[in-house]
Parts: C-alpha cells; structure tokens; sequence
C-alpha cells in the first residue's frame, strides 16, 4: 500500500492504492473486500459517517425535484437552511449565502469584511490554515496580513494580554480589517489559541472598527465537542465560513452574518455571483445535517466520547517513548511524535491492520478526526493497532 503515481489523476499529494467502493458510518469497504476504520470522517467532512441512511433519503427525494437551479431564482430551502444556522449562531435577522467549498466561505468572508470596514490588512494567527487560495495560503503577503504566532506564549507567565507584551506592541490595529480566528485545527496539528490572546486580539480589533471573522469550516458542527469551535472562547464574530461538515461530505459551505453586516454589504451594492450559489440538494442536505445532530444529541457525544479518547491516547503516550505531545478538544485529535520522517510509514502500517489515519507529516503528527458517531471500541482497538505499530518503528 505505498504511495503511488496514478495513471489518470493527478498526482498532487501523497495516493496510497485502496480502492474504496463503499463506506458505512465509520466503516470504509475496498474492492478486496477489506473493511477499514475510517479515524479522517473523508476529510474530516462526514460527522453522521458515511452513507448515513437519512440524508441519503434525503438526497434521493430531493434529487426526482431539484438538485440545481439559478442564484437569481428563490428557493424555500436554502432560506429554511439560513434560518436554521442564524438561530444556531444567535444572528438575530441576519443573512447567510451558501456556496460549494470552505475555501470560497473564507475569501468571501474576508472580502466582505474588509468591503465593510474600508481597511485592507488581516489579522489571523501564523498557524492558521485559512483556504486552498494562494491569497490566504503560505507564506502570507506582510502588505496584507499581521500575523501573530501564539506559540511564543506557551512559556508567558503574564494572566492577562496587553499592548506591551513584545508579540503584540507592534502590531497597529488600526489597520486591521479582520481578525480571522481558526479555532485550533491549525492545518490538522491540532494547535489550540490560548484563551487570553484570543480575547485580546478580538476586542482590539473591534474597539479599532474591525470584525471578527471565525473560520469553522473544520471546527464546526459538533468537531470539538461543541457546536461551533468558537464557543470555546469569549467570542462572538460578525461573519462565520461554514463548510466540511455542513454537508456530510456533500460540497456546500456557508457564509453567515449579523443583521449589520448584511445590511451594509447590500446597501454597498456588492455584487456576488456563482454557479452553485444555494443550491437546493446541498441546502437540503445540511437542513437535516442540523436536525440529525440535534435529535441523536451528537455534540454531547463528541464531548464526551472525545474525552475518552484523548484520555486512550495519554495512556498510549506514557507506554510509547517515541510519543512527544498528545493534544485535543473534541473529536479533533493529534499525537506529536519525537522522531521525523515516520508518520506515513505509521499510516500505511495502520492500514494494513485496518485503521485510516490522518497525518501531518511536516510536523511529525498522526491526527484524529474521525466522525461523530465513532465506537468506544473502535478507538480502543485502534490504540492498541497503534501502540504495536509505534513499537515496532522504535525497533526499526
């Protein structure tokens, strides 16, 4: 099962030959008939797991209706799915505009914020995976982006952020259009802002005339064991991109946003348009994505069952040497290894056992993100796969 050049598909990243035909919740079937624990959710999309029966229904009766129409051209459902997300967010009347990617949630947003505030620089932490478009991806524009590096923190003794802290006394807010929190996905290393930082930066930038823009296209909908990766800060944005999970592995994404900001952006005239602009199958679909986290009390379960987990993964650290740091919050999971240049011979290695893992290999980390309604005995077994295999590259 190592990499491999398809014949085909481009090869942009690291393919391992599977051969996937069928997936059920957590469970991936190949065409060997090999079953597989998916520990990714995709990629990190599919919280109810796989070929979950209620949105397929969904999908299936929605499609002999309409799946595609025209962004000029009104729909009740993607208007029922705004309602729906403006309640969650506690957007009191305001307005929201799905599209088919993450990506596109996040550079909307940031266009729309800084359409708003009339200020061109951004904000955001230097860990932040924003989108896959180069004007948000690494390295960033210094014309165009502050960045701050919370990792400096970790060794501050001071309880309280403040202008004088040397990480922050040059940066000039005035500037900033946007803060753009990630809540702690940080590009699957699973790197966590500290409370105190975030606080500061985000009252800063509001007290400068600047909004407040949560990327929760990973960390949404129940990922960190609450409905939204923010609500772990004293935080409330203006905007929220919404994406991956919203859909269940359906491409839709979401912008939503206060009464405020919509009222603005249309009295501006800003005009946005695209192809797969509220569209009704994708709308429909995340309308019982909502309902199906509600009914089965998922977020509780992702808390909890989170939890555990890190808990097996702390005491897979103080069996295994080779483990350097454990962190989490939620289902959202990384283990930091001591050594480099192993984690996609770990991955393989977990394979073939049955396990699909994620890695990061740059930072020397195997990641967690499994959905929602993953077993206690499926991460039990999975830690036990793992331990064998961490044991088993230590004696390389």
């Amino acid at each position: 099962m190592r990499n491999i050049k398809l014949k085909h598909i481009l090869n942009c990243h690291p393919i391992i030959k599977t051969d996937i035909i069928e997936g059920k919740n957590t469970i991936l079937l190949s065409d060997d008939g090999k079953k597989i624990i998916d520990f990714e959710a995709g990629i990190w999309c599919t919280a109810l797991g796989h070929s979950n029966s209620k949105i397929n229904s969904i999908i299936v009766k929605q499609i002999d209706k309409i799946m595609h129409s025209h962004y000029k051209l009104t729909c009740n459902i993607s208007d029922n799915l705004a309602m729906n997300l403006l309640k969650l967010l506690q957007f009191q009347d305001g307005k929201a505009v799905f599209l088919s990617s993450g990506s596109e949630a996040v550079e909307l947003s940031m266009r729309i914020s800084k359409l708003v505030s009339n200020k061109k620089k951004v904000l955001t932490f230097s860990t932040s995976y924003l989108s896959a478009y180069s004007s948000t991806s690494f390295p960033r524009d210094n014309n165009l982006w502050t960045e701050v590096d919370f990792l400096k923190c970790s060794n501050c003794s001071n309880k309280k952020c403040t202008n004088y802290c040397s990480l922050l006394r040059n940066i000039n807010f005035t500037n900033i259009s946007t803060f753009i929190l990630e809540p702690g996905n940080s590009g699957g290393r699973v790197l966590l802002p500290p409370y105190n930082l975030v606080d500061f930066l985000s009252n800063e930038v509001k007290k400068h005339g600047g909004l407040i823009v949560a990327n929760e296209v990973t960390t949404g909908f129940g990922r960190t064991g609450e409905w939204f990766g923010f609500n772990h800060y004293n935080l409330k944005p203006d905007i929220v991109a919404l994406g991956k999970c919203l859909g269940n592995g359906y491409p839709i994404s979401g912008v939503v946003m206060k009464k405020e900001i919509a009222n603005q952006i249309e009295e501006q005239n800003f005009h946005y348009a695209q192809s797969h602009q509220n569209d009704p199958l994708g709308c429909k679909i995340a309308n019982e994505v909502i309902s199906i986290i509600k009914e089965n009390n998922l977020i509780a379960r992702s808390k909890n069952i989170g939890e555990f987990f890190l808990n097996q993964l702390i005491k897979l650290q103080n069996s295994c040497e080779i483990i350097k740091d454990v962190r989490g919050r939620g289902l959202m999971l990384a283990v930091e290894l001591k050594i480099k240049d192993s984690t996609e011979i770990i991955c393989e290695k977990m394979l073939e056992k049955g396990f699909f893992i994620g890695t990061t290999p740059a930072s020397n980390i195997l990641r967690f993100y499994p959905a929602l309604t993953i077993s206690k005995k499926d991460i039990l077994n999975m830690c036990m796969a793992l331990e064998h295999v961490l044991k088993e590259v230590i004696m390389r």
